[in-house]
């Protein structure tokens, strides 16, 4: 069996599926992941002595050290410009998907929904391309389709630990008021997402350093993973907490 993600950006696999690729990785099923940009706009002056120009080269190895931490079988790393794939060729986009899903031929696709998390250009142009590229496929071999997505829960538990850190800005998040499947990360699972996340260090934000020492916020922020199911018939997880098709 096979899962492939499609995202945006380094870090995305981790911040926003970490634990659901971990855990399908160490259960045996082959996770693949295709990453539209090198997220060369995403500078914050991390890490010390580094320039802008090297970012793209930075979060490339940062992206090789999270999927193997995650355990992929694959990553393709694409070069469309961060914070621009909206004004690319969209139909472009969505053939490329495609031939990743015939080639990988895969029994589900995690992607953004139309909310893109957070509103993010990138998020939303790149989910609606998987979305695309998923009704292209023939009816007999179309993959299950789930968008990332977050409810109030989760919601709440971002919204707690950036105020702590003393994150003047809050992300504007977009609650999905009715999401399934839920999944409840084991803590070896959160270890691992996090222990992914840390990789991505030219990333990382103020709130993710201070989480560290507070576990009962870690356990809520990085132990849940919810999920829309798109095209597939099926809300629940097997006995594993696979993801049904999956399973």
């Amino acid at each position: 069996m096979v899962l492939l993600a499609v995202l945006a950006h380094p870090d995305d696999e981790s911040m926003g599926t970490g634990g659901t690729l971990f855990r399908h990785a160490a259960a045996g099923v082959e996770v693949h992941l295709v990453c539209a940009t090198r997220g060369d706009q995403g500078w914050q002056g991390k890490p010390p002595g580094a320039m802008k120009e090297d970012l793209p080269r930075i979060r490339t190895g940062e992206l090789q050290a999270a999927a193997a931490v995650l355990g992929l079988a694959g990553v393709e790393l694409w070069d469309y410009p961060d914070g621009g794939v909206p004004r690319c060729d969209q139909a472009e986009v969505t053939a490329r998907i495609a031939e990743a899903i015939q080639r990988l031929r895969p029994a589900a696709v995690i992607g953004w929904g139309p909310d893109g998390g957070y509103g993010h250009p990138d998020h939303i142009a790149v989910g609606a391309c998987t979305d695309a590229g998923v009704r292209s496929i023939d009816p007999g071999a179309r993959p299950a389709l789930y968008h990332l997505a977050l409810d109030e829960d989760l919601a709440q538990a971002y919204r707690e630990v950036m105020a702590l850190s003393g994150d003047d800005e809050v992300l504007p998040v977009e609650i999905q008021p009715d999401v399934g499947p839920v999944l409840e990360l084991s803590d070896e699972e959160v270890r691992a997402k996090m222990r992914a996340i840390d990789c991505h260090a030219s990333q990382l934000e103020d709130w993710r350093i201070a989480i560290r020492d507070l576990p009962d916020l870690v356990a809520r922020t990085y132990g849940r993973e919810p999920y829309v199911p798109i095209s597939s018939g099926t809300r629940a997880l097997d006995e594993r907490g696979l993801l049904a098709e999956l399973g």
